[in-house]
């Protein structure tokens, strides 16, 4: 059966020990490097996130609740922008693995450990999120709703810490997001991922040239 309300609020907690405060998805490079410098550029700035995460997440996380195989794993892998996104997905993929099994003891989580096995790869953390989450009951949308959620919550969080916004207009700014990521997850058909803000890519390579920061990415 679907995940409840209260459940799914209790996974949308930033209190879960999942480790996504430490990571600012490249926001932080880009606030320090002048592309992002106000509220206004900040949200313009989401905008794009929101389609991205809309074009490339989403048809993965629908593809590896569907029917997850080594090839699509092998291909979600090559097409991380950089050494520090694929760190800050394993990082947040072992911090899920961690905190599951204490909220789902009736759930196997084997299945998403099997699929990495057979590929080779790391604990990325959209695969992990959307299988342990599919073995919990979980339904696709839902599945879908609370990592744009994450995501959102995360940037927005990332942008207080960084002095860009105040506690009060992130709310806000997340408020008006929200509904933009809805409108995007009704127009997006589910077809094969792409990357189409490069802005943010470049952002996303950034971080290991910083002289100092708050964020591991």
């Amino acid at each position: 059966m679907p995940l409840s309300t209260i459940q799914l609020m209790h996974l949308a907690d930033s209190a879960l020990p999942v480790g996504g405060f430490a990571f600012s998805n490249g926001l932080e490079a880009a606030v320090k490097c002048g592309v992002v410098a106000s509220g206004p550029e900040l949200e313009q700035y989401l905008e794009g996130a929101i389609k991205q995460w809309a074009a490339f997440d989403i048809p993965l996380l629908r593809a590896f609740f569907a029917d997850c195989d080594s090839a699509l794993l092998l291909r979600y892998d090559r097409m991380m922008p950089s050494p520090s996104m694929r760190k800050a997905s394993f990082a947040q993929g072992r911090g899920w693995q961690r905190i599951f099994p204490e909220l789902f003891p009736q759930a196997d989580p084997a299945a998403a450990g099997q699929q990495l096995k057979k590929s080779g790869l790391g604990p990325h953390y959209l695969l992990l999120f959307t299988l342990t989450l599919k073995e919990a009951g979980a339904t696709v949308e839902q599945v879908e709703q609370l990592y744009l959620f994450t995501l959102l919550r995360d940037q927005t969080g990332a942008a207080v810490r960084l002095g860009l916004i105040g506690p009060s207009a992130a709310q806000a700014l997340q408020s008006r997001l929200e509904k933009q990521a809805q409108e995007r997850l009704q127009h997006e058909s589910g077809g094969r991922p792409y990357r189409l803000t490069p802005l943010m890519d470049i952002a996303q390579m950034l971080p290991s040239t910083l002289y100092t920061k708050l964020f591991q990415n």
